[in-house]
């Protein structure tokens, strides 16, 4: 292990702005201990995707805020930017929510409230396929419907992080053009360094830069090359998107997920559309970056040439200037939509 000889990992917010946690009430968060035991401060988990039906998600929530609540003493329920800091320096990990994909709406735009004062402050338009609202990056390119329009001003409004991993290439321009506040990719590398469908085009990255948006590294092998997750080859898509659009524009979204130990056969051999042939989704064993990665990561950056300040954008703060810059605190004039909710902030 490499030795952070400047303490900068343990002087800076680290956050990770997706992790691939299969959303489910059987699911055991104890497993968050990994984030918490890397140094991370931050990590939004998902609760719900495209695949599953929108009571699935909302099950998914309450088992999730109810394991999260009964855990104060290590882990905060966030839902603004202070909480994050508050919870950092009582030495706790900082969660909060995010869904993938607008089927979770059920063709409702007033769940967007829901969700909201439930703890989601993220939400992808698609999850790999076409919905209502967007085309997935594994689909036609339908680009933003008229609700996804509506429902990227109401995200605004509400303050969630809009955020384009897994949509396609139009769509994602769509919502770019949409959106008064920063976009992200929470989780999704340059297809310059891997060409796969679901990594991205130069000129969506530098429009996400253009919003004030971060492009989250995603430590999934097959999106990083050759089946690799090493910080090595980590480094080689920070080093092309700092490039491209500047250290400020690049975070970490790993989309990892220790084991826990659920069958998941059922559910993926249901849709296997959602993952098709010839996309490496078949490749077995595949890699992985974990959070435990991250304090090497640090130091091989510095090593690399990439000032103090820089790697901690990377790190978190640039996911954390976003969050800033789009969370609202929930208050009875927040939007009528939105239930009045009194914890736990």
């Amino acid at each position: 292990m490499a030795t952070d000889i400047s303490g900068l990992y343990q002087d800076t917010i680290v956050w990770d702005a997706h992790a691939g946690v299969f959303p489910s009430p059987q699911v055991d968060l104890s497993l968050l201990k990994d984030w918490h035991d890397s140094g991370v401060n931050y990590v939004s988990i998902n609760v719900g995707f495209d695949v599953m039906e929108w009571q699935q998600t909302l099950a998914t929530l309450a088992a999730y805020r109810h394991w999260m609540l009964a855990q104060k003493d290590k882990f905060t329920l966030v839902g603004s930017i202070d909480d994050i800091e508050q919870a950092r320096q009582q030495n706790k990990l900082a969660v909060s929510f995010d869904i993938e994909g607008m089927n979770a709406l059920n063709d409702d735009i007033h769940m967007l409230g829901v969700y909201h004062a439930l703890g989601v402050r993220q939400m992808l338009f698609a999850y790999n396929l076409n919905n209502n609202a967007a085309g997935g990056c594994h689909d036609k390119d339908t680009g933003l419907s008229l609700f996804g329009k509506q429902i990227v001003e109401q995200m605004n409004h509400l303050g969630i992080i809009v955020d384009c991993s897994h949509a396609a290439y139009r769509t994602t321009m769509d919502i770019m053009s949409e959106s008064h506040k920063p976009v992200v990719f929470s989780h999704s590398n340059p297809t310059a360094v891997c060409d796969h469908q679901r990594n991205i085009k130069d000129d969506q990255i530098k429009a996400c830069a253009q919003t004030g948006g971060v492009v989250g590294v995603n430590g999934m092998g097959i999106f990083l090359g050759d089946n690799l997750s090493n910080n090595e080859t980590l480094i080689k898509h920070i080093v092309y998107l700092s490039e491209l659009v500047g250290a400020d524009h690049v975070g970490i979204g790993f989309d990892y997920s220790p084991p826990t130990g659920l069958d998941l056969s059922a559910i993926l051999s249901s849709r296997p559309d959602y993952w098709p042939a010839g996309q490496c989704y078949d490749t077995p064993h595949i890699a992985h970056a974990s959070p435990a990665q991250l304090q090497d990561l640090s130091v091989e950056l510095q090593q690399f040439g990439f000032h103090d300040a820089e790697i901690r954008g990377i790190l978190g703060a640039n996911f954390h200037r976003v969050a800033s810059q789009t969370w609202v605190k929930p208050t009875a004039k927040a939007d009528r939509n939105c239930i009045k909710y009194a914890g736990p902030w």
